[in-house]
């Protein structure tokens, strides 16, 4: 039977004072920052545009819908494919694009409660209305289909798999208690706070809100927590790159935190405390993980080198000129150049320069950043360029796909 009692979502945290969670909350919260400072503000604002991208790519992924990364890109300059379920696909792509855009623009301009149900509802209202109307249907097990309307709690119970969801009826309540015990501005301790990042992305999955869209409205909601807790490193990693690489565990420790408590050893509440505790520990040690694998890519001097080998490689095809390198590691450097820098950089003369210039622009391995044309030029980074500059971003396979399309 769907659960109508609060309760059944407790306990909220496993235990606290555990050794192995404490060291893995102070290990994130130090890497986050080490991240954080790796690079210049407005190359980091560059990089971050290629990781939402990204981003999208993963999270779809773990839904089993697969849009290559060239594809996501054409789609946000509104190119889409011919093929209606490729067009469909980018249109899904594009949508996490959006809300995630979108998300991160609130969360800088409004003081906003992320875990109140009008927060969440609203990221679920973003998601769906990019979506067109035949991505709006859910198909029962039974046959039924449902449509799903954006941004409102279901009306209709559920089964995931083993878990039975809370009742419909008791949604309202059950978004409450999760608000209250979650909420960062409800913890003063940091560390719990980072605790709670993990801990409620189960809870929410398990109370399963929505028709439809839990799961990627659930990784959009520990986006923003890592956000306003100050742990995305201004948005240079992405929680669901490793969730997807763990896909398999991911959803078994999800679907282990779901059983009820084994024994009087196991927690006070209804649900299992050490299964909620084996999935933040997973959950905690992904996210350093990436935040890792992240710094390990934006190092300087390994970063200098593969612009250096770029530009090599695109020369010797003809593509750029030599001197492209110097321009490329001084806008990574100091996020910004003037255009009259491109000359003093490359020693060519004005006209030489242009050409330089140009070509950069052309690739869109330059743009402006603003409408007045005197700001000048910051680094971009096109997803068919990323397997050069960021190797293993992507999976293998995938990335050797770009290198043949690009």
């Amino acid at each position: 039977m769907p659960a109508k009692d609060t309760s059944a979502i407790t306990p909220f945290f496993p235990d606290e004072a555990d050794h192995e969670l404490i060291n893995l909350v102070l290990e994130l919260k130090g890497e986050a920052s080490r991240l954080s400072g790796a690079i210049h503000p407005i190359t980091a604002s560059a990089l971050a545009a290629l990781v939402v991208n990204m981003n999208s790519y993963y999270s779809n992924l773990i839904e089993g819908h697969f849009t290559h990364p060239l594809d996501i890109e054409k789609a946000l300059k509104k190119d889409y494919s011919d093929d209606e379920k490729k067009h469909l696909l980018q249109l899904e792509s594009v949508a996490h694009v959006e809300v995630n855009k979108a998300m991160r623009k609130r969360l800088r301009s409004e003081s906003i409660n992320i875990c109140s149900v009008d927060f969440i509802c609203w990221l679920h209202r973003e998601f769906y209305n990019h979506l067109p109307e035949s991505l709006r249907v859910v198909k029962a097990n039974t046959g039924d289909t449902w449509e799903v309307i954006p941004g409102e709690l279901r009306i209709r119970d559920v089964e995931v798999g083993r878990h039975i969801a809370p009742s419909n009826t008791t949604l309202t309540a059950f978004m409450k208690i999760f608000d209250e015990n979650y909420s960062p501005g409800r913890i003063s301790l940091s560390a719990k706070r980072i605790l709670s990042i993990a801990a409620s992305h189960h809870r929410l999955a398990w109370i399963h809100p929505f028709q439809d869209g839990n799961g990627r409205v659930t990784r959009l909601f520990s986006e923003a927590y890592f956000m306003v807790d100050g742990l995305d490193a201004n948005g240079l990693w992405s929680i669901s790159r490793g969730l997807s690489f763990y896909k398999k565990e991911y959803y078994e420790r999800l679907s282990n935190a779901d059983n009820p408590r084994i024994s009087d050893n196991d927690g006070r509440g209804n649900l299992s405390s050490r299964y909620l505790k084996e999935f933040c520990v997973f959950f905690l040690k992904t996210a350093i993980e990436q935040i890792k694998f992240m710094s390990h890519l934006f190092e300087t001097d390994s970063m200098l080198t593969r612009i250096e080998k770029f530009v090599d490689l695109m020369a010797h095809r003809g593509e750029l000129r030599p001197e492209s390198k110097y321009v490329l590691k001084e806008v990574f450097l100091t996020g910004r150049i003037s255009k009259t820098d491109v000359m003093r950089l490359t020693g060519k003369s004005d006209n030489v320069a242009r050409s330089i210039m140009k070509d950069l622009l052309d690739k869109e391995l330059l743009k402006t950043d603003s409408d007045d044309v005197k700001a000048g030029l910051v680094m971009n980074f096109p997803v068919m360029y990323a397997p050069y500059f960021f190797p293993k971003l992507y999976p293998a396979e995938i990335e050797g796909t770009i290198l043949h399309k690009g």
